[in-house]
């Protein structure tokens, strides 16, 4: 298989013409106010008053940054020990069954 096979040249197009489609036929996509923007206009367009307010707020954007990498370390450590812990629970079963196996044919050969 050489780098420029049919297959990949076909794959080629296809990711090409998925890329051109939305940039040819959405010609206002990055002009104007979208949807998002009318949410915030309209609260304070009538007053809105939040219900509560922040226990702390960080001092600076390099703070609060430190903090969410922080958190989302805490989540990758916490995934990590549980497909950990069903990796090793896997292999264990297969050791296992591999075990019943040979001691099976084992005991069919003896007889």
């Amino acid at each position: 298989m050489g780098l420029w096979d049919k297959k990949h040249i076909a794959y080629a197009l296809i990711i090409c013409v998925l890329i051109a489609i939305p940039l040819l036929f959405e010609s206002h996509a990055v002009s104007g106010l979208g949807s998002d923007d009318a949410g915030p206009a309209y609260m304070l367009a009538h007053g809105y008053h939040p219900w509560v307010t922040y226990i702390w707020t960080p001092p600076n954007s390099d703070i609060e940054s430190g903090l969410f990498a922080m958190q989302a370390c805490i989540g990758g450590a916490i995934m990590g020990y549980f497909l950990g812990i069903f990796h090793v629970q896997g292999r264990i079963r297969r050791e296992e069954l591999e075990k019943h196996q040979k001691v099976e044919e084992w005991t069919e050969e003896d007889i």
